[in-house]
């Protein structure tokens, strides 16, 4: 029970980085767009990295098994 709770943070967090790396993208808040576009690939590439990795996860032990 406990896995799946942290697998679904996870899941939240990482789709929270998303969010986050477009809207630097979106946004002014850093002015130098070289770094700007290294921050935000950085954000989403982890983004979808960890999404990825807990969706490839089975939620249970029972899935495991079969």
């Amino acid at each position: 029970m406990e896995t799946k709770q942290s697998n679904k943070f996870k899941k939240i967090l990482y789709l929270l980085l998303i969010i986050v790396g477009c809207v630097f993208a979106c946004s002014t808040i850093i002015a130098n767009d070289y770094l700007k576009i290294a921050i935000v690939l950085v954000c989403i590439c982890v983004g979808l990295f960890g999404i990825l990795k807990s969706l490839g996860k089975p939620d249970n032990e029972e899935n495991e098994e079969k």
